[in-house]
C-alpha cells in the first residue's frame, strides 16, 4: 500500500528534466486572481477559511482561544502554480493546552492530519491543508495573510527566482534516500524502529527546510527540496508510515494467543492451599446483555465465565437484573487470582484476559465494566 502511495523516483531525478517541472517555479506577475483583488483576499473566500477553521477547532474541542486564522504560503505570494494548495494556519497558544509543548504540538499534528485525511475540500480547485501553529513558534514565510483581521502581516514582494537547481537534486535525492531506507526497515516488520525514525525524519525536515527559509528565503534549496518530497510524494509517505507503523506496533491479532504463565497460576493455588498462606485476590463487575435468541441463562453464563483462566467465583448482583425485548440484563461480581504479578496488573488481567474470554461466549455481550478492579483478601 505505501509502496503505491510515492514512487521511488531517485533513478528518475538522474534526469534533471524530470526530476520537477521547473516552471511551476517561476514568479507569476500577479497575485493569484482567484483570491485576491487590489491586494486584499476576497471576502467570500475569506469568511470561508474562517468557518472552515472554527469547524475544525470545535470538531478537535481543545480548551484554548484562536488568536489568529492565517493564510500563507505560495498562494499568498507570487510562486504559486497549480501545484500550490492552500496553507491555512491557526495559530493559538499551546501553553493554555498545556505546559508540555511538544506534547501539544504532537496531539494538533494527529487532529490536523485526521482532519486533512477525512476532508477534501477545495477552493477555486486548490486544496485546504489545516495546520495548528504555536503563537511562539516563528514562522518563515514571505507571505503572510492575517484571514481574521484581512490584512498582510508580511506581504510579498515579486523577485525573480534564482534556484540552485544542483544543489536541490543532491539535498532532496539525500532526503528521499533516507526515507525510502525507513521503508525498508518496515518492509521487516521493525514497526517501533519505524516509528521511532519517522518521529526523527520529521523533525529533522522541519529544520532544514526552516534553516533554508531563515538564510536564503523561498527559493533556498532547502524549502524547493521540501516542495519535490512534497509533490513527489515522500512527504505523505513519511508520514503514513509513521500512521502504518504506529497501528502495527499497537495491534494485536484477533487469534493471537494471549501468554498466561499457567504453571506459575497452578502453582499459586498450590501454594494457596498448602502452606495456608495470605493469597491476593482481586473482584471485578462487570455488566453484560445475554441475548434471548441463543438461549443462554445466566446460570450458564455464570459457568462459562467461571472457566476463564484465573476466575475463582462468579456472583450475579440480585439488584442489578433487568430485561428488555431482545436481552436478559445482569452484573456479575467476578473474583480472579493467584498471582497477579504473573499478569503484570489487575487491570491488565481483565483487559488482556477476562473481557476477550467473555466476549467469545456465545450470546454474551460485555455492556461495561464497572469501576477499576478491588483487592479482596483470602485468608
Amino acid at each position: 500500500m505505501i509502496h503505491a502511495i510515492a514512487k521511488n523516483l531517485r533513478q528518475i531525478f538522474e534526469d534533471e528534466d524530470l526530476f520537477v517541472d521547473k516552471d511551476t517555479f517561476l514568479m507569476q506577475d500577479d497575485l493569484h486572481p482567484d483570491f485576491w483583488e487590489d491586494g486584499k483576499l476576497k471576502e467570500a473566500i475569506r469568511l470561508r477559511l474562517i468557518t472552515i477553521a472554527q469547524d475544525f477547532f470545535d470538531k478537535i474541542g481543545v480548551d484554548a482561544e484562536v488568536k489568529d486564522i492565517t493564510f500563507t504560503g505560495s498562494l499568498a505570494n507570487f510562486n504559486w502554480s497549480n501545484f500550490s494548495d492552500i496553507d491555512l494556519h491557526i495559530i493559538a497558544d499551546f501553553k493554555e493546552v498545556d505546559d508540555n509543548i511538544e506534547l501539544v504540538k504532537e496531539m494538533f499534528d494527529a487532529k490536523r492530519f485526521m482532519w486533512n485525511k477525512t476532508h477534501d475540500i477545495h477552493i477555486n480547485d486548490f486544496e485546504v491543508e489545516i495546520y495548528v501553529q504555536d503563537e511562539a513558534e516563528p514562522h518563515e514565510s514571505s507571505g503572510v495573510y492575517s484571514v481574521l483581521n484581512d490584512e498582510w502581516l508580511t506581504e510579498p514582494n515579486r523577485r525573480e527566482a534564482n534556484i540552485d537547481w544542483e544543489n536541490v537534486t543532491k539535498k532532496a535525492l539525500s532526503l528521499m534516500d533516507r526515507i525510502d531506507r525507513i521503508q525498508a526497515v518496515f518492509d521487516k516488520g521493525e514497526y517501533q524502529d519505524v516509528y521511532d525514525h519517522t518521529l526523527k525524519m520529521k523533525e529533522k525536515i522541519r529544520k532544514f527546510r526552516s534553516s533554508g527559509l531563515q538564510r536564503e528565503g523561498e527559493f533556498s534549496p532547502e524549502n524547493i527540496a521540501f516542495k519535490v518530497l512534497r509533490r513527489n510524494g515522500y512527504l505523505e509517505k513519511l508520514t503514513t508510515l509513521r500512521t502504518v507503523a504506529y497501528d502495527k506496533k499497537m495491534s494485536i491479532k484477533k487469534d493471537a494467543p494471549i501468554t498466561i504463565k499457567v504453571e506459575s497460576m497452578v502453582k499459586g493455588w498450590k501454594d494457596y492451599l498448602v502452606e495456608e498462606k495470605e493469597v491476593v485476590s482481586y473482584v471485578t463487575y462487570v455488566r453484560i446483555a445475554l441475548n434471548k435468541q441463543n438461549n443462554i441463562m445466566r446460570g450458564e453464563a455464570q459457568s462459562e465465565i467461571r472457566a476463564i483462566p484465573g476466575v475463582t467465583t462468579v456472583t450475579l448482583m440480585p439488584d442489578a437484573k433487568s430485561e428488555g425485548d431482545a436481552y436478559y440484563y445482569a452484573t456479575f461480581g467476578i473474583k480472579f487470582c493467584c498471582e497477579p504479578s504473573t499478569l503484570e496488573s489487575p487491570s491488565f488481567y481483565v483487559k488482556k484476559v477476562l473481557l476477550p474470554g467473555m466476549k467469545r461466549i456465545s450470546g454474551v455481550t460485555v455492556v461495561r465494566v464497572i469501576g477499576a478492579p478491588e483487592e479482596d483478601t483470602i485468608v
